[in-house]
């Protein structure tokens, strides 16, 4: 099959509705039938396959750790943290989200999740404090980038399990560029309250309250610094990792005794029902990329990335555009499993750092996430705090600047993502 032909077909199941893991499913079986080279059973064999590797047991313990960490009343303490932290900035709620996007990233590791969370939350709170409801909006689509960058975000992993690049190496190269977006965020939300007028949502609080909060925090905190140090100190892999968070945070259940059985039942079922979301995509994109490899088209693909580009630069540019344009339209999680495998070749080629490169894929690919027509980020807040799309592009645009700016930095200084990557 050609890849004119691929791509609509593509194009035409992603037109008609139909959910991703579909659309990946129904293109693996027209070039399965296409070309009869490919043999049906081994198609089918690798359906299965694309869920059998033992590092993709850490998706959903780390996502039942973030469950568990909500219930424990571990998500109140630090939003009140963040609160304490931003009291005295202009546009504080606005500030709070940011900030509470930073310290959940630890323990949520998604983005749509964020946005998610903080629409239901925050957003309504900003709309009764005098915030425009498309500005708020924007406000936790753009920090629920974040929640990706920072470990053990679920990007990561997939980016690492599809290329082979080590996941610890990838966890603490994202903390930089994650904190480095918090700034900027922080820097961006306190312009636009001075030009709006938003000023100041609470007074500056005591420092005993201040320390009071911080404790309250500190087990959040603590979870993404414990499962970076031990995957990098060697003491447990990414996988085993995910199952110390999942021990961790029972832990703060039983302590804080917040929670219930009944809870406890429903964070269970939410984290069946997301991995099995993660992993039908996982198992068809597995499958849909076995037939492109047999096609030989990753090599082609890399082959005419690296043609196309004169040096590093210019690719970080291509891609970039090319992941931009791909997230408009396509889940990050779909899109991390099937470009990672064809670009990354390409980075190599050109002598381009794996870890480098990888931070800087996660990252456009959550960022075609909040971009018109249809970031899947951008429609999530959106449907919750029922803001037209047509505003929430508008009050985006800036935002959107200042985060192809980052991007920009990303690539331009590898120090960004290998300064702590190799630590």
């Amino acid at each position: 099959m050609s890849p004119s032909a691929l791509l609509s077909v593509f194009l035409s199941l992603t037109v008609i509705g139909l959910p991703i893991a579909f659309v990946l499913l129904g293109t693996g079986i027209a070039m399965t039938l296409a070309d009869p080279d490919i043999l049906e059973v081994a198609y089918i064999q690798n359906i299965i396959v694309g869920t059998q590797s033992f590092p993709l047991i850490a998706i959903p313990l780390f996502i039942l750790a973030g469950e568990l960490m909500n219930i424990s009343g571990i998500t109140r303490r630090l939003m009140d943290f963040a609160q304490a932290l931003t009291a005295n900035m202009i546009g504080g709620l606005a500030q709070v989200n940011i900030v509470l996007s930073t310290l959940k990233a630890g323990m949520m590791g998604s983005a749509n999740a964020d946005a998610a969370m903080d629409a239901k939350t925050l957003v309504p709170e900003m709309v009764n404090r005098g915030y425009s409801p498309a500005y708020a909006s924007v406000v936790t689509a753009a920090s629920a980038l974040i929640a990706p960058m920072i470990p053990p975000g679920i990007g990561l992993i997939l980016y690492g399990f599809v290329t082979d690049t080590s996941i610890g190496q990838l966890f603490m190269a994202g903390i930089l560029p994650g904190l480095i977006m918090t700034v900027a965020m922080m820097a961006m939300s306190h312009w636009v309250a001075r030009r709006r007028g938003y000023g100041r949502d609470s007074e500056p609080i005591a420092r005993g309250q201040m320390w009071r909060t911080f404790v309250g925090s500190v087990p959040a905190l603590l979870m993404p610094v414990i499962i970076v140090l031990g995957i990098r100190g060697g003491v447990f892999t990414a996988s085993e990792a995910g199952a110390v968070a999942v021990v961790y945070s029972l832990v703060f259940c039983i302590v804080y005794r917040e929670c219930g059985w009944k809870d406890l039942a429903n964070a269970l079922a939410s984290t069946a029902s997301t991995t099995s979301v993660i992993m039908i995509v996982l198992a068809a994109s597995t499958a849909l990329s076995w037939t492109l490899s047999f096609e030989q088209l990753p090599q082609k693909v890399a082959e005419m990335l690296v043609d196309s580009s004169s040096n590093q630069l210019s690719l970080f540019l291509i891609v970039a555009v090319l992941l931009l344009i791909a997230g408009m339209f396509v889940e990050g999680t779909a899109l991390i499993l099937i470009l990672a495998p064809m670009f990354a070749p390409a980075a190599a080629k050109l002598n381009i750092d794996p870890v480098h490169f990888g931070i800087f894929f996660v990252y456009m690919i959550h960022l075609g996430g909040i971009t018109p027509p249809v970031g899947t980020i951008m429609f999530t807040t959106c449907a919750i705090t029922r803001v037209p799309l047509q505003d929430f592009i508008k009050e985006s645009l800036p935002w959107l600047a200042m985060l192809l700016g980052i991007a920009a930095l990303i690539a331009a200084v590898p120090g960004t993502a290998t300064w702590l990557g190799y630590l």
